[in-house]
């Protein structure tokens, strides 16, 4: 009987300590936090030195149609989906919390479905009914630096360099298979006491290789958010994206809205979900997407 109420109290002790531990981190990390802590889309939170910040990124995306070079809507006459798993890992390394380092690891699935009313969900499957391609493989590995480049410290600045790391079929098919840096640019305003803007521009470079050249990627999205209370986010999303290649000349355009929802347990840890649909554009797929994003901080 001792022994059994030894080990009880044993483990509610180490848990105790854990709990009271981590409470104190949080306010410790709280009390350092500078600036806004909405996140609808793409972090821009900085961590304070010995932080770090751990985001799973998952995004469905599925199209039937596409935008022609006039801009009308066409059926594609079957069905691609692809599921997009991202992993990102930011660590705080600078006292005064203005630099951050970070690795990304990106898994890829996709599937092409000769029926275009088929479901997007049969890309988590392996049914061969209709099936024209399925490919799935950890496409990239990205090295990434965060920070604050003027004493504004809601504007924040990301670069990540994506190095591939599948091939053949699958790097083609996935289409994240070349060299790439993306250069972001990240702004939170608060409007008032309940609204929040936040903004993101991102130039999006991916270099030459034995089958394509250069080409240039331009997204341009504004959040609007709402506090509707202490965990509660609700948000809508506008958005433009042109493509142009290495002369400048255009090569896509997309047109894109959406709604989400941040639902924020602690200033540590957060979910956030939101939908978006590609609603007009030129040479270019009417994507739909569906995404889910956990976000901790340990």
């Amino acid at each position: 009987m001792i022994k059994p109420l030894f080990i009880f109290l044993l483990l509610f002790t180490v848990m105790t300590t854990s709990v009271v531990a981590q409470s104190a981190r949080r306010k410790m990390y709280d009390s350092l936090l500078v600036g806004d802590r909405i996140t609808p889309a793409v972090s821009s939170v900085m961590m304070p030195k010995s932080y770090t910040e751990v985001i799973l990124s998952n995004s469905l995306l599925t199209t039937n149609a596409y935008y022609n070079d006039d801009r009308n809507r066409m059926d594609a006459g079957q069905r691609y989906t692809y599921l997009i798993n991202t992993l990102q890992v930011t660590h705080g390394i600078s006292a005064t919390g203005r630099l951050n380092l970070g690795l990304d690891l990106s898994y890829r699935t996709g599937r092409a479905d000769a029926d275009p009313d088929s479901s997007p969900l049969a890309v988590f499957g392996n049914s061969s009914e209709g099936l024209i391609q399925y490919e799935r493989a950890f496409t990239s590995m990205g090295i990434r630096a965060r920070y604050v480049p003027t004493r504004n410290r809601n504007f924040v600045i990301q670069h990540v360099f994506s190095v591939p790391i599948s091939s053949g079929d699958a790097g083609e098919f996935l289409g994240d298979n070349r060299y790439a840096l993306n250069t972001q640019f990240l702004y939170t305003q608060l409007m008032g006491r309940k609204l929040f803007l936040f903004g993101q521009a991102d130039v999006y470079v991916r270099f030459e290789d034995d089958q394509a050249d250069t080409d240039f990627t331009n997204p341009v999205y504004l959040f609007l958010t709402y506090l509707a209370n202490d965990h509660f986010f609700p948000f809508v999303q506008v958005g433009m994206t042109n493509a142009w290649d290495v002369d400048f000349d255009l090569l896509r355009q997309s047109f894109t809205y959406g709604v989400g929802l941040q639902y924020q347990i602690n200033s540590m840890f957060n979910i956030n979900a939101f939908y978006n649909d590609v609603f007009a554009g030129k040479t270019t797929y009417r994507f739909n997407a569906y995404n889910l994003g956990i976000r901790v901080v340990f």
